[in-house]
């Protein structure tokens, strides 16, 4: 069951814990051939050398609010700061359970406000950073278990999250997930914008696992704005709300289902269940990864410095951008011109950075785009 951009200030019980290519991939009735390319300016990261520029496991990239590049490395359990230009500024926090180390960070963001964050879910807690020097703040516990998940800064100190809980009647038990904006430092949504309930079967961990790791996408800006995407395979489709949850504008569009070769399923499958046991696994219980046996629709979003939302899409052999004004009419689209369906972007008014989730050279690198 789904509900879409619900107002609200409900209380939820806390109980548990891509892409341009080349013409031969494209579908024949696709809607948008025409494409730019986009411009990467630099990068950051080696194969070896220089230990500060080799990175472990990228978990998440952001701005500062000194317009400097943050770096989450997951494996290192730490944040690299760089300037905008490449060069090394320092490292923040370090792995441990004391005040302001990381035990496993999954991700990354910075408030309105200038304030850092990190998502620790192994502690089931945020961890504050200031934006200025560096020095930790405080440790944000305030849940019982699984706090909001790839938070996204929004205006002053609210951001947006995904909270995802259990819900156990007549022996069944449920999953809910609730996109909501949060206010740091309290546990309940202020305003919801969408939930889902599906059942779980703890037979099938790999199911759970994805409908709460694939089931948005989302981004917004320091206007309160938010949009998001279901994950489908079959559906291109994005709402745009306003902070109260009023339904601005919506974007679809008519593209086929693109299939998935066998090479990209096993890869997606050894990388994945490496990636859950990484984080820690479920309780100890292995799980089995079943890839979707076609590529995402929608797979990324995020908003420039000339608020122009871009889409990114997961159906092609290179990353494709969507791009469009703040009334839901497209304006171009642009492709990175780089081969891989791991690609991940972060999308803001200070910038565009890129990054690959796993590179098949094995060295992971932070690219610097020109936004055009």
């Amino acid at each position: 069951m789904r509900e879409y951009w619900r107002p609200s200030a409900l209380v939820l019980a806390l109980l548990f814990t891509s892409c341009g290519q080349d013409d031969s991939d494209r579908t024949a009735d696709e809607p948008w051939l025409d494409r730019i390319e986009l411009l990467i300016i630099d990068s950051i990261g080696v194969e070896r050398g220089d230990s500060e520029y080799v990175f472990s496991a990228i978990g998440d990239v952001c701005f500062g609010d000194q317009d400097e590049i943050l770096v989450l490395d997951q494996a290192g359990s730490h944040i690299r700061a760089f300037s905008k230009t490449g060069d090394f500024i320092t490292r923040i926090s370090g792995s441990g359970n004391g005040p302001g180390e990381l035990s496993m960070p999954l991700s990354l963001s910075c408030l309105g406000d200038g304030r850092i964050f990190v998502l620790d879910p192994l502690s089931n807690s945020y961890e504050i950073f200031d934006g200025s020097d560096y020095s930790h703040l405080e440790e944000v516990a305030v849940w019982g278990n699984n706090p909001p998940m790839y938070p996204w800064g929004l205006d002053g100190e609210y951001y947006l999250g995904l909270k995802f809980e259990m819900d156990q009647t007549d022996g069944s038990m449920t999953g809910i997930s609730t996109l909501g904006r949060f206010i740091m430092g309290e546990a309940d949504p202020l305003v919801i914008y969408y939930r889902d309930e599906f059942p779980v079967d703890l037979a099938d961990l790999g199911l759970f696992v994805k409908n709460m790791l694939r089931s948005l996408v989302f981004t917004g800006d320091r206007n309160g704005r938010i949009f998001f995407s279901e994950m489908s395979t079959l559906n291109y489709e994005v709402l745009a709300l306003g902070t109260d949850g009023t339904e601005l504008f919506r974007i679809t569009a008519d593209l086929d289902p693109v299939s998935r070769t066998s090479e990209e399923m096993d890869e997606e499958k050894v990388y994945m269940e490496q990636w859950v046991s990484r984080m820690g696994g479920m309780g100890g219980m292995p799980i089995e990864w079943n890839p979707e046996p076609f590529r995402w629709m929608i797979t990324g979003l995020g908003v420039d410095a000339q608020e122009r939302l871009w889409v990114q899409r997961g159906t092609e052999l290179m990353p494709v951008f969507d791009v469009f004004d703040m009334t839901g009419e497209r304006l171009f689209s642009a492709r990175f011109p780089m081969e891989g369906l791991s690609w991940k972007f972060h999308i803001e008014s200070r910038g565009m950075l890129a990054w690959e989730e796993d590179p098949k050279s094995g060295v992971q690198k932070v690219y610097i785009i020109e936004e055009p």
